[in-house]
């Protein structure tokens, strides 16, 4: 009787043990678990002074999952960030540049593989450079093609940016070029007429080099639609999108939210050297760069990013036909690719990049230049977007960790 007692306690035991390790695992998998883990991420990056501040959102399936701030939007001041604080986006304006094209595209006002030159005839006869000269002039043949949308699309075009290259820069030094980030009255028209006296670093369609060329397709799309680029993304889809929180100028009343930029250097976060930071408060600005002159909201441009994802819907309204936004996720050269393919304005995660992991495959992503980034993965049906203010950007791979830890959370909802 004592033996038979001794082993139902022992059982019992057990089973208790076995429970309580069900319920940690339990608590260990919960999307709770998850949320303390981006908030640690982010919380001790402020607090060891990797980055200034952040906002991060998360969206699955159209809900809210995650929204918060974290750190400054001005350290000197010790403003607080806020989850409604603007960011200069960049170059993750380039995506709207697409969608813009597309519209046009779809509306049959332009084909993807007209010649530029159609719509800005100094691209006419382009030449190929050979050779930059010490004081900057250069030699250079005629190219045996012209360049079309489809390439300017793909950063196929020849067209390349100077800030990647000394010698190339010194050209566009010369030339007055701006690539963005304007503080002058030019027009973008003016703009793009002096980068097309430039030469083409190669033939059209021969290689990938990431440079000016949707800086060209803004132009463009001013051509076609007779709408200043910044007016036409406004009307046709930031205002459908109700992205409210989104400017080319950021209003007066509203200046108080724009981020401050910061460095990483040896003695801590510092306020960036970089010189043109202020284009978006200046007034007076006539140029508005396709490649990079939206600012936004984390949950503003995760509208955008879910609209691409919904196949061009959001909240049941057709910003662009569902054929038209899967021809911008497909691979659209005859380059190799690797981890993820080529559409336009996205790298769109391949079967071997998602094997390397954790992005599915036909997950795609936009970025830009002072930190910022944003994706979203059909497979798992979410939108994450986390924005930073850095230039150099941050050294200690928050992006990467924001991401891994993101899919361990969407996993667990």
């Amino acid at each position: 009787m004592i033996k038979k007692r001794s082993l139902n306690v022992a059982i019992s035991i057990v089973a208790l043990v076995w429970l309580v390790s069900c319920k940690q695992a339990e608590v260990i998998e919960t999307p709770a678990y998850r949320i303390q883990l981006l908030d640690s991420l982010l919380n001790a990056a402020v607090e060891n002074g990797e980055i200034p501040g952040a906002v991060a959102y998360i969206n699955r399936g159209g809900e809210e999952v995650y929204h918060k701030a974290f750190g400054y939007r001005n350290l000197e001041l010790k403003e607080e960030m806020r989850r409604d604080d603007i960011f200069r986006m960049a170059s993750m304006t380039k995506a709207l540049t697409v969608v813009s094209v597309m519209q046009l595209y779809e509306r049959g006002l332009l084909f993807l593989d007209d010649d530029v030159s159609k719509y800005i005839p100094a691209f006419k006869n382009p030449r190929i450079l050979q050779e930059i000269h010490e004081d900057s002039s250069f030699s250079a043949v005629s190219s045996s093609r012209g360049i079309t949308i489809r390439q300017l699309l793909t950063h196929t075009s020849g067209i390349g940016y100077g800030f990647q290259d000394d010698k190339y820069n010194s050209l566009v030094i010369k030339h007055n070029v701006s690539e963005g980030f304007e503080d002058d009255d030019r027009t973008s028209m003016e703009n793009i007429q002096r980068l097309a006296e430039l030469p083409l670093l190669f033939t059209p369609g021969k290689k990938y080099t990431y440079g000016m060329s949707y800086d060209v397709l803004g132009v463009v799309i001013e051509v076609v639609s007779g709408m200043r680029f910044d007016r036409y993304v406004k009307h046709y889809i930031l205002d459908p999108l109700e992205m409210t929180d989104s400017y080319f100028i950021v209003p007066v009343d509203e200046r108080h939210r724009l981020v401050h930029i910061y460095q990483p250097s040896e003695s801590g976060l510092i306020p960036t050297s970089y010189p043109d930071t202020a284009y978006p408060v200046l007034d007076h600005r006539r140029f508005f760069s396709g490649g990079g002159d939206l600012q936004s909201t984390a949950e503003d441009y995760g509208k955008f990013v879910q609209m691409v994802l919904n196949k061009g819907v959001y909240k049941q309204k057709r910003i662009l036909g569902e054929r038209f936004i899967e021809m911008m996720l497909m691979k659209q050269t005859m380059l190799e690719s690797w981890n993820a393919e080529q559409g336009f304005a996205a790298w769109v995660t391949t079967e071997k990049g998602a094997a390397r992991g954790p992005m599915s495959e036909g997950s795609f992503g936009f970025g830009g230049f002072w930190d910022t980034y944003s994706w979203a993965d059909p497979k798992g049906d979410f939108v994450a977007v986390l924005l930073l203010q850095m230039y150099p950007a941050n050294r200690e791979w928050i992006h990467y960790k924001f991401k891994n830890i993101t899919y361990g959370l969407i996993e667990d909802l």
